[in-house]
């Protein structure tokens, strides 16, 4: 850790070194270009959210979406709007090197995803013109958050139904108690094993101070930036007296949703 307490605690694979690219999740490919120079290239954040980077439609056509199917193996009429950047189903206008975050939608079926299609098109629904598209591949391996149960100690007192990994700058501690009763524990997270040293993670308030009592709170807390990058194995609550209190694991190998804030 950065402070006077040296720590750690886990969180799967933040799959990129400092020294790469922006990560921006699976690559699906490249739109192909055929007419209304639709440009751009194509990302998984995860199974629901798709990020297209530097994308371009001149936005001349009535009747253009963002569309995505699987009844057929080439773009058709047989599929689904894909909301704009926007959440919008409206009518496309022109685009011009954007980066755009967009999310399947839910219908009354259930939550469509990258797991249902085999395309994704800029496609016009009046004359049944495919613009540009990209397939999904077979098989792609998808960012997904991480989930880890088993957070808990009998003295002193503490439980969380869940740990997550969301992305890779914030994780989700569920239903978290403590009693109060160890007066300088932390929470922290780390790469190796469990009882290593790390890093501190601030609370859901950003404050470094030690834990104070919970019961049943739900915290959104950041991934500090000493450790964005690298490879997190696990999370935990650290006490500088007592050790580790409490720990979970996660698979270091696993493909974690990049942010999106993160993203460019």
């Amino acid at each position: 850790m950065a402070s006077s307490w040296t720590i750690l605690c886990v969180l799967g694979v933040l799959a990129v070194s400092s020294t790469d690219a922006v990560y921006k999740g699976t690559y699906i490919g490249k739109f192909s270009t055929l007419h209304h120079d639709v440009i751009g290239d194509v990302y998984a954040i995860d199974n629901i959210t798709i990020y297209v980077e530097g994308f371009s439609y001149d936005g001349e056509a009535p009747d253009a979406f963002f569309f995505a199917g699987n009844k057929t193996p080439e773009p058709s009429n047989r599929g689904f709007i894909i909301p704009d950047e926007r959440g919008r189903s409206e009518v496309l206008g022109p685009y011009r090197s954007q980066n755009l975050v967009l999310r399947f939608p839910k219908t009354k079926k259930g939550q469509r995803s990258l797991n249902d299609v085999q395309w994704v098109s800029v496609w016009c629904r009046k004359f049944a013109i495919d613009f540009g598209h990209v397939k999904v591949p077979r098989g792609i391996k998808l960012p997904q958050s991480q989930v880890a149960i088993g957070l808990e100690s009998d003295s002193p007192q503490m439980r969380a139904s869940a740990v997550m990994i969301a992305d890779t700058d914030t994780f989700v501690v569920e239903d978290f108690s403590f009693d109060g009763t160890i007066p300088d524990a932390i929470f922290v997270m780390g790469s190796g094993n469990a009882d290593a040293s790390g890093s501190q993670v601030p609370d859901e308030k950003g404050s470094l101070n030690p834990l104070r009592k919970y019961n049943k709170k739900t915290l959104v807390l950041p991934i500090p930036p000493e450790v964005k990058g690298q490879t997190i194995q696990y999370f935990g609550v650290w006490s500088p007296s007592k050790g580790m209190l409490a720990s979970v694991t996660f698979d270091p190998n696993a493909l974690i949703p990049p942010s999106v804030k993160s993203l460019p």
